[in-house]
Formats: structure tokens, C-alpha cells, sequence
């Protein structure tokens, strides 16, 4: 009867060479993911110079205010605007009524459907010489350009 009460539950540990594969693997795991997401904002940045060199309508050019401006609120960093009109050298753009403090709420904005408003963009607009707009993409002022396909963005409508 003693021996029943003195028994001891064994603890199962994984051996030490097995913690390390698991570590090992989370790292690489990890390290994949990360270059991913680089390899994809390289493909984006790529993109945005080709769709700067030749604009056309509905082009959704991505800006960083405070590069424009030292007078802004600290909400107003981020702006979306829109191409309206192409000639030979200049863009009439429209930008959006709506500033953003973070530059995942101006993609989150487009995927939640907020563009899509008939009201989002302003109805002036503002003319900008095409040497202008390089400069500003140069300058990171427009940080990122997107092309919609069949008028949707990021899987959403952009009107």
C-alpha cells in the first residue's frame, strides 16, 4: 500500500536537439513570411514608378501629406487621389476629402468601401505637371500608385 502512495507522475520533456528543430523551424518560418511581404512591397514600389511614367485616368495615387504641408493637424497625414484627366503635359487629379493618420487606414479605406462614396473625392482639380508628379514620387510625397482593374481596387469598386 505505501508503494501506491508514493508513486511519482513523470513529466514528458522534449529532448533537447527536438526544442531546437522546433525553434529552428519557427525561425525559418518567420524569416519566409518576412521576405514575403518584402519581395511584395518591392513589387508594389516596381509598379508605382511604371504607372508614374505613363498615368492614365482612374489611377489612385497614394500621399504623404506632410511632405506637402507643414501646417497640417496630427490626424491629416495621409490623402488618396484620383486621376480625372491626362494631356500632354500635365494630370488633372482630385483628391479625397477624407486624411488619415496611418498608412494602412488609407488601404483599410479602400477595402471597407469607403471610396466608393459618389461624395469621396472633391470636384475641382488640381492640375500638375508631369515633371510635378515625378518629383513627388522622387521625393516619396506619393509613396504608392495602384492601377484599378475593371474599376476595382483591392477587391473593392472604386468610382
Amino acid at each position: 500500500m505505501l508503494n501506491t502512495l508514493e508513486t511519482k507522475q513523470l513529466k514528458p520533456e522534449l529532448s533537447s536537439p527536438l526544442n531546437n528543430l522546433v525553434l529552428l523551424i519557427c525561425l525559418l518560418v518567420v524569416a519566409y513570411f518576412g521576405y514575403e511581404k518584402y519581395a511584395f512591397n518591392q513589387a508594389e514600389q516596381v509598379e508605382a514608378e511604371v504607372l508614374i511614367l505613363s498615368p492614365k485616368v482612374n489611377d489612385i495615387y497614394f500621399f504623404d501629406m506632410r511632405l506637402l504641408s507643414d501646417k497640417l493637424q496630427s490626424r491629416h497625414e495621409y490623402r488618396l487621389a484620383k486621376v480625372v484627366s491626362v494631356t500632354d503635359d500635365n494630370l488633372a487629379i482630385v483628391y479625397g476629402t477624407v486624411f488619415y493618420q496611418w498608412q494602412y487606414a488609407v488601404v483599410n479605406s479602400i477595402k471597407y468601401d469607403d471610396v466608393n462614396n459618389h461624395d469621396y473625392f472633391k470636384l475641382i482639380p488640381d492640375y500638375i505637371s508631369f515633371i510635378k508628379i515625378k518629383e513627388m514620387r522622387n521625393n516619396g510625397t506619393i509613396y504608392l500608385v495602384k492601377r484599378p482593374i475593371r474599376n476595382k481596387l483591392y477587391g473593392k469598386f472604386v468610382n
